[in-house]
């Protein structure tokens, strides 16, 4: 079975704070969705995160990808960047929360453990100091 591709973003604003989204299912997530035709992983991952939080950001590094299997059966493989990004959260319809929190508060609210994986390569990154 081919993996459906995705990309998200790993935000932070200039306080250091990261964005994170409670998604459909109730669980806290980073923003991330299916690639359009003919879009770069990186112009999917802006977009989404434009579209789930009304955040412009901008790529700082790539972060890498994870592979998981969704709630409809499907494999996906999702390409992951480190953002700077900042504005007031809106959220796009269904999502159930949102916001920018704390390092340590957004460690502990994140459901899944590729997710705290990922964001402990972002705060390491150091793309992020720059």
């Amino acid at each position: 079975m081919s993996r459906v591709p995705g990309a998200g973003g790993v935000v932070f604003d200039t306080e250091g704070r990261v964005l994170l989204i409670r998604d459909r299912n109730g669980f806290w997530v980073f923003p991330k969705g299916h690639l359009d035709p003919g879009e770069t992983p990186e112009e999917a991952a802006l977009r989404e995160v434009r579209e789930e939080t009304g955040i412009e950001a901008r790529i700082l590094a790539p972060l890498g990808t994870t592979h998981y299997r969704n709630d409809r059966g499907e494999e996906r493989e999702i390409r992951w960047y480190l953002m700077r990004g900042q504005g007031e959260v809106r959220l796009e319809a269904g999502l159930t929360g949102g916001g920018f929190f704390e390092a340590e508060e957004a460690l502990e609210k994140l459901d899944f453990p590729e997710d705290k994986r990922l964001l402990e390569v972002a705060l390491a990154h150091p793309a992020l100091r720059g």
